[in-house]
């Protein structure tokens, strides 16, 4: 079996998403304290040690900025048996910010327990623009965060579905896709048949007080629907759910291994 697992982690503001915190914790949006992050991230620690994931992917997470003390988040959650650790700038490749940027250090990354290969590719449009491109057990994954603004995230779907047409095989798409005018928007993706919504009818991932929505998307190839089994997880730290993402009964092939374990440095540049 692959176990693949998601999540919006809202930089780890240990904001869930309810009216509450909102009005309480807003103060967690100028800064929040290494003391709360790491609570929150314990959460996601312990979540992790629990399922035992393949592969784990992030958006919203904070490799060190202004706002939350130039804290590592990544740091809190690798463990010995990743074997892969990425984290990248999820602006663009080339743009690098001032230390005082409330931009700098807001990113996407990865964690990996199995051989992988990956790379790290930026969308032409919008400012979010990072897409992680990876295989694992001969199945092709791409991780993506999406723009708030509808006219740009109608671009990057239109793009993101012709990376996904590069090459036939099995391909999970996951991601915050920000379809706020509902699945409609993943038309792109879904055209042709290929691709399967495959949490549309496991519930909203996404909560802002009575507000619900599902914003996170798992895409699977049809060749993929009769092996995978989708979960949502609730995450008490963010107003976004974990996905959880099971692939039995797949015929896998191994990537080749690396040579040495990879722990990618913060402000590396994109494979």
């Amino acid at each position: 079996m692959l176990r693949i697992v998601y999540a919006n982690l809202g930089y780890s503001r240990d904001i869930d998403g309810s009216l509450g915190h909102h009005v309480r914790r807003v103060h967690h949006h100028v800064f929040t304290t290494k003391r709360v992050q790491l609570r929150s991230l314990q959460h996601v620690r312990d979540r992790l040690r629990d399922l035992q994931p393949d592969l784990s992917c992030f958006v919203e997470i904070d490799r060190g900025s202004l706002t939350n003390g130039f804290f590592d988040q990544s740091r809190a959650l690798v463990e010995a048996h990743h074997t892969t650790v990425r984290i990248d700038n999820k602006y663009s490749a080339e743009r690098q910010f001032r230390r005082l940027s409330v931009s700098r250090g807001k990113s996407n990354a990865f964690l990996a327990s199995r051989p992988v290969t990956y790379v790290a590719r930026y969308l032409s449009a919008g400012k979010k623009r990072l897409v992680y491109d990876l295989e694992m057990a001969g199945i092709r994954v791409l991780v993506a965060h999406l723009s708030l603004r509808y006219r740009i995230r109608c671009v990057q779907l239109a793009e993101l579905a012709r990376w996904v047409e590069e090459r036939d095989g099995p391909t999970v798409v996951m991601g915050d896709f920000n379809v706020f005018r509902g699945s409609g928007e993943l038309a792109p993706l879904l055209a042709g048949g290929r691709m399967v919504h495959a949490n549309a009818d496991s519930g909203p991932t996404f909560r802002f007080g009575p507000y619900q929505a599902t914003l996170d998307t798992c895409l699977i190839s049809r060749d993929l629907t009769d092996h995978c089994t989708v979960h949502i997880l609730d995450q008490p730290y963010s107003d976004h759910q974990m996905i959880q993402l099971d692939i039995k009964g797949f015929e896998q092939r191994e990537a080749p291994p690396l040579a040495t374990p990879l722990l990618v440095s913060a402000e590396a540049e994109p494979a």
